[in-house]
């Protein structure tokens, strides 16, 4: 294996990857030493499929949201956005710089230049937050921790985390977000085989009042489809520990 890598996304005009995404979301909410918890569990299993290559490598790429399910405190509720079809426009890097519908983050690039183990860099994001008009910017931290297998594909093992970021929504409503993860990047493949990121929100408000919010998301690889060939991958859904 060389020394240093690209990363860098290879998708193929009408090559189909498909995810399952998991969302298992805790939270807290407390007033006047009144507390109420709520969970949440959700699932959606969403296809990409690379429509167009443009001569800098950008692809246009269709979202399709083709299955879910929602889980509220044990309860099943319909999820509404079940067959969405969201059009992006996405450079080699991973910047999206066209999409159909707003996204409430931006999704941080990868780094421009070749990169070795050990090597780290920053990316900056910004983030929609109720109750905020203006968009907050998140700074990441990656580090290329190491090169490992994940389901049969050889990948760079990318850690990130994102440093307490404190931010006053209103007058006396203050939030603290931070954020830790692993993403597993096939760089000979060009695409992302899982990832897991959690994310945790605490706000404070007078009268003794918070809400305390943790988010786990994970990301598997379903199968990958390249056109006019067939299945070249293929896997039984898989629990991930990232």
């Amino acid at each position: 294996m060389s020394d240093t890598i690209n990363l860098e996304y290879k998708m193929k005009k009408g090559e189909e990857i498909r995810y399952k995404t998991i969302v298992d979301s805790d939270q807290s909410i407390k007033e006047n030493d009144v507390k109420q918890d709520m969970k949440s569990h959700l699932e959606m299993v969403m296809l990409q499929k690379c429509n167009d290559l443009a001569a800098d490598g950008s692809m246009n790429i269709d979202v399709i949201i083709e299955s879910g399910s929602l889980k509220r405190d044990g309860q099943e509720e319909p999820l509404p956005n079940v067959g969405q079809v969201i059009n992006m426009t996405m450079k080699k890097n991973g910047e999206i710089v066209k999409t159909s519908v707003d996204m409430p983050f931006t999704q941080p690039p990868f780094p421009s230049k070749a990169i070795k183990k050990k090597d780290t860099w920053q990316e900056k994001s910004t983030v929609n937050i109720p109750g905020r008009a203006e968009p907050i910017t998140l700074n990441y931290n990656y580090i290329l921790w190491d090169f490992t297998k994940a389901e049969g594909y050889e990948c760079a093992e990318i850690k990130v985390s994102c440093p307490e970021n404190r931010v006053t929504l209103q007058e006396g409503v203050e939030q603290v977000l931070s954020a830790t993860g692993t993403t597993y990047f096939s760089h000979k493949e060009g695409m992302l085989v899982k990832s897991e990121v959690e994310t945790k929100t605490d706000i404070t408000a007078p009268n003794n009042a918070a809400v305390k919010t943790h988010i786990k998301v994970r990301v598997e690889l379903v199968d990958k489809k390249s056109s006019g060939s067939g299945v070249s991958a293929a896997q039984d859904d898989f629990q991930i520990a990232k």
